[in-house]
């Protein structure tokens, strides 16, 4: 823009002289005259422009506007020019000769010696800023640096090697005058602050043994070290004992307490049943008597019976007595037969599976073989019992699943391990969940008075009928006999019915979110018991969908375990007051919705198409009760819960009771050898073993047993007979690692190889004589756990050795051998330096606090369970009492009506006859006889039939009926054509009436020869 504004006012003055007649140098060629005056071209030009254009452009500019007319360089252009300047040569010497005008050529010539020396500097400046200079440069200066350096350092070492001594030994010095202010300091600042040290080495230590502890249990490989720190969690303390006499002294009276309460409320029901009897069809009061001390002379009747037996027969082959060879070794063998039965779940899942497919045998019943099992197991009262049998169940779902085709198949079955379950609800643990789950809801609609949740169109349409009557005191208009179509067209019925529907649904949800919010507070049997099903399900059944699986577990959990305390909670301790027929068709309504939500299945039938309303409702509920269930089967694996392994019984203090009954013993001993080789197909087993040395079973139902229990404290029949390989080898694996324990505790290394290798110093034996001394010494121990623990027995043909007698370097010999013997036999690995047993000894550790925490929950369960039990013995004999009380007073009304004069008999008459032979004879009942012909029978309809006779000759026959004891009815008949001229035959009123409640109409009499109606007979003795 500059250079612009510079041609302008130089093209403007030049025509200003133009016009003055003036000639002027043409300036914009300046440039190119200096350079063809310098010689150069045009491209030094471009590569050497000046830095600052500006300057010399001012200048010009300024010069321009100073010289008027200016003749400094003349260019010519052309020869008229030349010739124009040759004329004025003269002017030009006039020109040159003025001072300005050579000073302002002068000004010119310094203008361009400047820009040549600018020209110059920029280019030695362009080169030294290369990179190539710059590098040379450095490089020369490293040189001269590197020289000087060295010339320096040379100098220094000179100096400090003729000062070495000095400068070792000051700095000798100053390092220790530094480490011993350090450590003063680190001193005083310790005594300072003593306390919080304290703390913090406690911290510490905790945070040690903590981090220890974590690699017992998490380490898959912990080190011996670790293990050792903790092994003294194994020796079994003064506490332990006297907690585990506690335990099982408390276990014992739970068991007693439950088989009472049972007694008490068998005994409640029969009474409840007899009343019920005599109220309907006036039972006699004799065969009420006979119950009513029931309570009282139980006791007194079981003592009598024992001393009977035992006078009757001394070698009573059902005899436990503890005096004699026989009995003795009878006990240990039933003792050791109960042992392998719990702990062998395989033989007692094949017997239950077979109870649902053949007969056991002519003496066997099916129900006293499922309540023997739950007797074998202690009612699962403890631990150890419900582990075991847990696992029985698992046995029996894989057991019976054999046979199972298809999931339909499986939801149509009911199997031995479902009935199980049901018997286990009735424990006191169940019995608690069930109160704490559906106590406030079974109140809520117990309670509730007006509520009605009938769902039956025709059964609402008929009470609004019978309200309409009572109310109005006239007959309806409405016809009775409808269908439920036409009833819902009833508007009241219709109102009544959608109104009950929306409380059946409320209802329901209220008890739904109840249980759903239940998981952890489930108890674990029925959870693990779910997740065994759910898991051979999906096996058996992989082609299933996931959600047929989940529906299958849920109709099991539902159906089986919560769908009985809903129906009859007074059963399950739910509720302690007695429901009403309307009450417990309202609880029905509320299960048959769980029940349709817990199996997924709508209302789709004809007698359910008018609850399709609820179907919306049902499919969203029962999705999420389908993830309650999965949720339930969500469980840890017994033996992690419980803390329990094969090997548990061999290493507790006390060996575990059971108490049978003989009948149920005995009957299981029959059973078992009737079905021997169904349960053990092998034929030869350690069932085999036993049940062939007990002998051959002499039960009969009708045999005279002692009724009181036998306590079997078992043993293992391994421990007395030659064992099994894979039993001798966990016998073996046992006394491995205790001899092991023993071996750590004295000598320590890297692993358990390395201890066996290292060898045996005297202090190691010193060491181990103080231990055997502490370890083995009675003192206040009981004298079989001592000689538990100092015996080992190595062979069934050897003597037991004692681990007293022998040194250290022997038993650590022992025990390399023992670990060799398992690896060989393939129980441990062989290429980790035995480590495998050092694993197995810590599990045993962590599982033996695991078991203490187990304990003391398991006491303080038993606690509360006896507190249950003492409540609920304390209610049955409250109610037993209140029933005697009103059997005393039937019994009083009934002798006020005896005392009536009897009735007046015509004379004359068959009846009169009759009396009158009985009189002489002195044989009239005393409850009265009665003497009809089978003609008069059958026109009253109470013998519909005599086999084989004519109706012409029922008039011949005579009939009497008589009642000499209280609910002995004789009935007696005669006729000629009889193989017998008279037939007599005695019956039971109860049985008769028993007969009549169960709903059958005819029974035959006097040994087959007639048929009676049943009603029509029981309201004959009634009247008469």
């Amino acid at each position: 823009m500059l250079k612009t504004l510079l041609d302008e006012e130089l093209s403007l003055t030049q025509h200003h002289l133009d016009s003055s007649g003036i000639t002027m140098p043409n300036f914009m060629n300046i440039g190119s005259s200096l350079r063809r005056e310098l010689n150069e071209s045009d491209d030094d030009e471009d590569h050497y422009s000046f830095k600052s254009s500006y300057g010399f452009d001012s200048m010009l500019n300024n010069f321009g506007r100073t010289i008027h007319t200016p003749d400094l360089i003349i260019e010519e252009e052309s020869d008229s020019e030349y010739s124009q300047s040759t004329n004025t040569e003269e002017d030009y010497h006039n020109y040159w000769s003025q001072a300005i005008n050579k000073d302002r050529l002068l000004t010119c010539q310094s203008i361009a010696r400047t820009w040549l020396a600018r020209k110059e500097f920029n280019y030695i400046q362009d080169v030294h800023r290369s990179d190539t200079f710059s590098n040379q440069i450095i490089q020369v200066q490293a040189h001269i640096r590197g020289k000087v350096a060295r010339a320096k350092l040379v100098e220094k070492m000179r100096s400090m090697v003729s000062q070495e001594k000095f400068i070792t030994q000051l700095q000798s010095v100053s390092r220790g005058y530094l480490i011993r202010l350090k450590y003063q300091r680190t001193v005083d600042y310790y005594n300072a602050h003593i306390d919080k040290i304290v703390k913090v080495q406690t911290f510490v230590k905790n945070k040690l043994v903590g981090n220890a502890y974590k690699k017992l249990t998490n380490d898959s490989n912990p080190s011996i070290s670790t293990v050792k720190s903790f092994i003294h969690l194994l020796d079994d303390s003064d506490l332990d004992f006297d907690r585990e006499l506690a335990l099982e002294d408390m276990r014992q009276q739970v068991i007693e307490n439950i088989r009472e309460n049972n007694l008490l409320d068998s005994h409640i029901n029969v009474l409840d049943i007899q009343i019920a009897l005599f109220l309907k069809n006036a039972i006699s009061i004799d065969e009420v008597l006979k119950h009513s001390g029931a309570f009282k002379k139980k006791k007194e009747q079981q003592r009598i019976m024992n001393q009977l037996a035992a006078k009757n027969n001394q070698s009573n082959p059902f005899s436990f007595s503890s005096v004699d060879k026989d009995s003795r070794r009878r006990l240990e063998l039933y003792q050791q037969l109960v042992y392998t039965l719990q702990t062998e779940p395989k033989y007692l899942a094949r017997l239950l599976s077979m109870t649902n497919r053949q007969d056991l045998g002519v003496y066997s019943s099916h129900k006293l073989v499922e309540s023997t099992v739950l007797s074998l197991f202690g009612y699962a009262t403890n631990s150890r019992e419900e582990f075991l049998l847990i696992n029985l169940c698992k046995y029996c779902i894989a057991e019976e699943m054999k046979d199972v085709e298809s999931t339909q198949e499986f939801m149509r079955g009911n199997y031995t391990f479902m009935k199980l379950v049901v018997q286990t609800n009735r424990g006191a643990k169940e019995r608690e969940f069930f109160r704490t789950l559906l106590s406030p809801l079974v109140n809520e609609v117990v309670n509730n008075d007006f509520l009605d949740l009938e769902t039956d169109p025709v059964s609402i349409y008929h009470k609004a009928i019978n309200e309409e009557e009572s109310r109005t005191g006239m007959p309806s208009n409405r016809p009775h006999a409808v269908t439920s179509q036409e009833a819902l067209s009833d508007s009241e019925v219709r109102d009544t019915f959608v109104i009950h529907l929306r409380n059946l649904r409320e209802i329901t949800e209220q008890f739904f979110a109840a249980v759903t919010s239940t998981v952890d507070s489930v108890p674990y049997g029925i959870r693990v018991v779910a997740r065994e099903l759910r898991l051979i399900l999906e096996e058996n059944f992989s082609n299933e969908p996931h959600e047929r699986i989940i529906r299958i577990i849920g109709n099991f959990i539902y159906y089986r375990y919560l769908n009985p305390a809903i129906v009859a909670p007074e059963q399950y301790d739910v509720i302690d007051a007695v429901i009403n027929p309307i009450q417990r068709k309202n609880l029905a309504e509320v299960s048959k919705m769980l029940q349709h939500i817990s199996s997924g299945a709508v209302f789709e039938d004809a007698h359910d198409i008018f609850l399709a309303p609820l179907n919306e409702y049902v499919a969203d509920a029962g999705q999420r009760f389908g993830e309650w269930f999965l949720g339930l089967t969500n469980v840890e694996d017994p033996e992690s819960y419980f803390g329990m392994h094969a090997l548990t019984d061999q290493t507790n203090t006390h060996k575990p009771i059971v108490y049978l009954s003989p009948k149920e013993l005995f009957h299981l001993h029959y059973t078992l050898q009737n079905n021997l080789d169904s349960i053990e197909p092998e034929g030869t087993g350690l069932l085999h073993d036993i049940c062939n040395e007990i002998g051959t079973s002499v039960y009969h139902p009708d045999i005279e047993l002692p009724e009181s229990m036998v306590c079997l404290t078992l043993t293992n029949h391994c421990d007395d007979i030659p064992m099994d390989p894979t039993a001798r080898l966990q016998q073996l694996l046992v006394d491995t690692k205790r001899l092991v324990i023993y071996v750590i505790k004295i000598q320590c290394g890297k692993n358990l190889a390395h201890i066996f290798q290292e060898p045996i110093t005297s202090e190691h034996e010193n060491l181990w004589s103080q231990f055997k001394l502490k370890e083995f010494s009675e003192g206040s121990r009981d004298n079989t756990v001592v000689s538990k623990r100092r015996h080992l027995k190595l062979g069934q043909s050897e003597p037991p050795l004692d681990l007293q007698s022998i040194t250290f370097f022997q038993l650590k010999s022992i025990a390399n051998r023992l670990v060799v013997h398992l690896e060989r036999c393939k129980v441990i690995a062989s290429n980790n330096a035995y480590q495998d047993v050092i694993n197995m000894i810590a599990r045993d550790i962590t599982g033996k606090n695991s078991r203490r925490l187990q304990r003391d929950r398991e006491l303080s369960r038993m606690k509360l369970t006896l507190n249950h039990l003492k409540e609920k013995k304390d209610y049955l004999l409250e109610q037993g009492n209140s029933y005697e009380g009103y059997l005393n007073s039937c019994m009083t009304a009934m002798a006020n009506k005896r005392g009536k004069k009897q009735k007046f008999i015509f004379p004359f008459t068959r009846q009169y006859f009759h009396m009158r032979g009985l009189q002489k004879l002195g044989l009239v009942p005393k409850f009265g006889s009665y003497k009809y012909t089978a003609k008069q029978l059958h026109e009253r309809n109470v013998i519909l039939e005599l086999i084989g006779i004519p109706k012409r000759h029922y008039d011949r026959i005579p009939i009497i009926l008589s009642m000499d004891q209280a609910g002995i009815i004789t009935i007696e008949g005669s006729y000629s054509g009889w193989p017998m001229s008279s037939v007599q035959v005695d019956m039971r009123y109860e049985e008769l009436l028993q007969t009549q409640f169960e709903g059958v109409q005819t029974v035959t009499v006097l040994d087959g020869m007639a048929k009676v109606n049943v009603n029509l007979l029981i309201y004959l003795i009634n009247k008469k």
